[in-house]
């Protein structure tokens, strides 16, 4: 767990640390604006202007460099304290000298995430937020990049908070005939209303939770996975629709004995294409451990292409996984054979069939990040999907508890299981494990 925010003063590059025409340096905590000025000599107050200056060592008054310095004053800030950040050139020797000379004057490098753990610890972002700002940060297509910036302005935020309003609504009721059960007005409580809004409330928790693949797809991009027998051409066809030369081929079948992965974003939709051994009985355990591994991809797939050669159409028919993948169907090697009427046609070596697979590939993975009806706000992470489903078991609970006539304590119980996992998600009660893995995937200086 990273340590309390107030406590000291951190500094760490927030650019990557090689030669380039720009670095910033970020500084935060009770010192930040103090060493700051002894570095520049400029005023704290001009929060959010750029300020040209020298940039110097105070114990010597050597020259650092020649760069900016802005200083925001807490709360109006990322983290929301007291803020300084320089804007240097970007040459390694430069940062790491004004990194040593901050240190010298009182501040420490930065742990991963720290930056934004302390915009976490000061209600700047939740833990929703938070997640989408590392989206954000490793965005490499035009989808994630929209994806991870609608989460980042708080659109799953607001709807897990709309969710809640009902349920501690309903909640409520229930605990005022706990509490003050002796009152007159009190002493009968109609069941169907709340159970009509329970109900209402469960569908749309579900709903949400069923976003889950949409929400990864756009977020993670879409996992094509090639399947075949041996020699089905999968490995020319892998090289065909990345543009590049990255699986070998060869005549001779099984010469594929491990996965393949290549990303590329075609019109802007981040694909993992995924080659796989051609799976067949073998005895080489090194085969059989191929071929396994080509099923687990295939269960774990968005998209599978299975690829069978059309010039082989005596071959024993291939049984695909069972998968909740998208499948096309696809005859390789026509040059040689007609396709069948159902199987997509290509000849990879001359670019047969290529280009329309792959726009084929595309529509089926923006279909995909569309959702159940087009949701717009969508889940994106494992432990968003977990904590909708527990908390739709607890709605459940309730309900049954409230049809039966349960105690009103038990039912109570269950709507505050379920209104504890839509607070998880926003981090109000997050477990320490899941705030340290969460903010252990953010690099040094954010």
């Amino acid at each position: 767990m990273l340590p309390p925010a107030e406590r000291d003063t951190i500094v760490a590059p927030a650019t990557p640390v090689w030669p380039a025409g720009v670095a910033v340096v970020r500084l935060s905590g009770p010192q930040a604006h103090a060493i700051a000025q002894q570095l520049t000599a400029r005023s704290a107050d001009r929060p959010g202007q750029l300020q040209l200056c020298a940039v110097t060592d105070p114990r010597d008054g050597g020259r650092i460099d020649r760069g900016y310095v802005a200083f925001f004053k807490a709360p109006r800030s990322f983290t929301g304290q007291d803020v300084a950040e320089f804007q240097v050139h970007g040459s390694p020797a430069v940062v790491d000298k004004l990194l040593e000379v901050c240190a010298a004057l009182g501040a420490r490098l930065a742990e991963p995430g720290e930056f934004t753990w302390r915009a976490y610890e000061a209600g700047k972002l939740d833990l929703l937020q938070v997640e989408a700002l590392a989206d954000l940060i490793s965005a490499q297509s035009e989808t994630q990049r929209q994806t991870a910036l609608q989460q980042l302005d708080g659109g799953l935020s607001e709807r897990i908070t709309r969710l809640r309003a009902p349920l501690l609504h309903v909640l409520a009721q229930v605990e005022a005939r706990l509490d003050f059960a002796a009152e007159p007005h009190l002493a009968h409580l109609d069941p169907a209303p709340l159970l009509a809004d329970l109900a209402e409330l469960q569908t749309e928790v579900e709903d949400l939770a069923g976003t889950a693949q949409a929400g990864q797809v756009r977020l993670r991009g879409a996992r094509v996975v090639l399947f075949g027998a041996p020699n089905a051409g999968k490995s020319t066809l892998l090289n065909a629709l990345v543009e590049l030369d990255r699986a070998l081929v060869d005549a001779r079948p099984g010469t594929t004995r491990d996965t393949l992965e290549v990303q590329t974003a075609p019109q802007g939709v981040l694909v993992t294409w995924i080659d796989t051994a051609g799976v067949r009985e073998a005895e080489d355990p090194v085969e059989r451990a191929g071929t396994e591994r080509a099923r687990r991809e295939v269960e774990r797939a968005d998209v599978v292409l299975w690829c069978r050669d059309a010039s082989a159409p005596n071959e024993p028919e291939l049984p695909l996984p069972d998968t909740p993948a998208v499948v096309i169907a696809v005859a390789t090697k026509v040059d040689v054979a007609p396709a069948p009427a159902d199987q997509w046609p290509v000849a990879a070596p001359q670019g047969l069939g290529v280009r329309g697979l792959r726009q084929q590939v595309v529509a089926q993975v923006r279909e995909l990040a569309r959702g159940p009806r087009g949701a717009e706000v969508v889940i994106s992470r494992e432990r968003h999907r977990h904590a909708l489903l527990r908390a739709s078991e607890g709605l459940q609970r309730a309900r049954a508890g409230l049809q039966r006539g349960e105690e009103l304590e038990l039912v109570a119980a269950d709507l505050h299981d379920a209104a504890d996992e839509l607070a998880e998600m926003l981090g109000h009660l997050a477990p320490d494990t899941i705030l340290g893995t969460i903010f252990a995937s953010f690099c040094i200086g954010k």
